[in-house]
This record gives C-alpha cells, structure tokens and sequence, in this order.
C-alpha cells in the first residue's frame, strides 16, 4: 500500500484518528508504540559524578513506564566530557557508561515502553569545572557568572564533535535503545550555532544563512546516518521562537527542516513554551508550521498538562506523539484520568 502525505488528508479526519487511537499502539519506522503518550526528560542531575546510571534513574524511568507511558525519552546525555553541562549530568561518551544504560532500557522495555535517549553537547553553556577544558562554542560566548567563556571550535573540533555524536548513538544503539535524539535546542551547541545572537562567525558554519547555521546539526545527522552500525531512527529535537525576533521566517523553518531531512533526520521534535502557542505573525502553533515542510513523524510538545490541551493538541492532526509536562505525571492514576477524560 503506497504511503500517505499528511498534507493530503483532511485535518479534521487525521485529528480524529489522533484522539481514537491516542491508547493504542501503532508503528512508526518500524518501531512499535503501545500508546501515543510520551514522557520528554523528567529526571535530571541524577547519574553520578561519572556521568553514569544510577538506581535513582531506573526506578524514576520504570516507574513511569509501569504507569503506562508509550514512550520515554530519557535525559539529554553528554556525548563528549567537553560537553557536559553539569557534574551529575547523564553520560554516553564512554565505554564505562554502557552497562548502566543497558540496564535502564532492559527495565524500561520490560515494562512494555519505548524508550529513546537524548544525546547533547553544551557548548558554550558549561564552565571548566564541569567540562574539564575550556568551553568550546560557535563564538566567543560567555552565559553568565556560572559559566566560562568559550573559545571559538576550528574544523579539527567540528571532526571530533561529529564523531562524539556518531560513537554516541552507536554506544546508544548498543545499550538497547529504540531511537536516539538529537538535542537541538535549550540553548546547547547545535542550538547556539541556529542562533545569532551566539554565532557571529562568517564561515560555513554561521553568516545569516540557516543553510551555514545549521551546518554543524547536518554534519551531525549525516555521519550517523551513515554509519551501518546505528540503524534506529533518529529524532530531532529544536524551537524557534527564541529566533524569530532576530528575522528567524518561515522559509528558514523550511530550509532547516529540508536539510535535516535530507541528511537522515526520522522524526521531528518540536518544542514550544506551550503547545498552542502561534508563531510567524500568529498564525499557528509550531507543530503545525513544522508539519507544513515535512511529513515526517512528529512529536508536540509545549505544556501539555490537562485532558483538554490534549485533546486541543490531537485536534490539530499533525502528531504522532503527545509529550506530557511532568505535573501530569505526578498525579495519582494520570493514565486512568486522561484515558477517562479523552474517552469521553
């Protein structure tokens, strides 16, 4: 059966079949998914100094899959010491780090869950303390009282970047888990690349052209995309409401959105304050423009906290999954109170 471009079926109809199978499971990529409900990073600081798991991060994550969450993405991991943000940051930069995500995925799975892992450079946004070196950014760049100034990254930092991200999702493919995530925004160094106000260079890899800001996000994509050993899909996570004041148009949602997805990018993961929020002259929310130039799997997320911004999310018929703030999570039987809710 040939495949079906979101953008030729009715809105109303793809909504519809959203909300319906919101509890169901279903296959993307050749994945399985038991629900659409997705639990984004909802742990942070816990691994220890060594960037490794700890039991704490286990039964946090198994205890959301027992509850019934389709899907777990789980913190954003340092692929290189360089660019760890904090000391009790999550890692997958070393060999050391494997045994301690192979468990975390074995338990999460074991509860019926999905689970995907975030991988993250800082950047600029660290300090020596934490990273063990100098910062390394786009620019000169300095985040605040809490942080050092980086120095600018050359081609030789660019090719040792890249193969962090690249021996990252091998190490995450080799842990077990089910796809890996790029983190492009948070203000972390794919993100600082995007953004102009951090990147001032006028090489390949900044000017005003996104096709050169994004280039680094590409390099990325393209050598685990390559790579035969990483066969998962790969998600990527970005906003951009923090560059549409600095001339951030539709258009460059496109362009960046294209390469990405040239360059081997599965499933998008759009991030908003809030869900609904509309952007480009308020027009509509993120997740629909994102959907507009690209018919790859999507996630919306953006302070999804009640049944009824749920539903408003699935009435927009352009995601696959439903990342759910953590207030959900903390009350008691959540899965009960949004199945009722949205059932009825």
């Amino acid at each position: 059966m040939p495949s079906v471009s979101k953008s030729s079926l009715k809105p109303a109809k793809i909504a519809q079949s959203k909300i319906e199978t919101m509890f169901q499971p279903f296959e993307v990529q050749g994945v399985q998914y038991r629900n659409r409900i997705l639990a984004p990073p909802t742990v942070d600081d816990q691994a220890d100094t060594n960037g490794k798991v700890t039991p704490a991060i286990i039964k946090h994550y198994r205890s959301l899959a027992r509850q019934g969450v389709g899907t777990i993405i789980v913190e954003s991991a340092y692929v290189t010491k360089q660019g760890r943000s904090h000391i009790n940051q999550l890692g997958i930069s070393e060999e050391e780090h494997l045994e301690g995500l192979e468990k975390l995925a074995q338990g999460v799975k074991k509860e019926g869950t999905t689970i995907g892992i975030r991988l993250s450079h800082a950047g600029a946004q660290t300090s020596e303390s934490a990273c063990g070196e100098q910062p390394v950014g786009p620019s000169v760049v300095n985040f605040g009282r809490d942080y050092d100034i980086s120095r600018e990254f050359n081609q030789g930092d660019v090719e040792e970047i890249v193969l962090n991200f690249v021996h990252a999702a091998e190490r995450a493919e080799e842990a077990g888990m089910d796809f890996i995530e790029i983190n492009g925004t948070e203000q972390q160094l794919l993100d600082q690349c995007c953004c102009v106000k951090l990147n001032s260079r006028d090489d390949e890899y900044g000017s005003a052209k996104i096709e050169n800001r994004v280039q680094l996000a590409l390099d990325v994509v393209n050598s685990i995309n390559k790579r035969e050993s990483v066969s998962i899909p790969l998600s990527y996570y970005f906003s951009i409401f923090d560059k549409i004041e600095d001339g951030f148009k539709p258009k460059d949602l496109k362009n960046m959105l294209n390469l990405l997805e040239k360059a081997g990018v599965d499933i998008f993961h759009p991030l908003a304050v809030h869900a609904m929020n509309k952007c480009f002259e308020n027009k509509e929310p993120l997740c629909h423009w994102t959907a507009k130039y690209t018919d790859k799997p999507l996630i919306i997320n953006g302070n999804i906290k009640s049944p009824q911004l749920l539903e408003e999310a699935a009435i927009l018929g352009c995601a696959e999954w439903f990342a759910m703030d953590q207030s959900i999570f903390d009350r008691l039987q959540w899965y009960q109170f949004l199945k009722r809710k949205i059932d009825h």
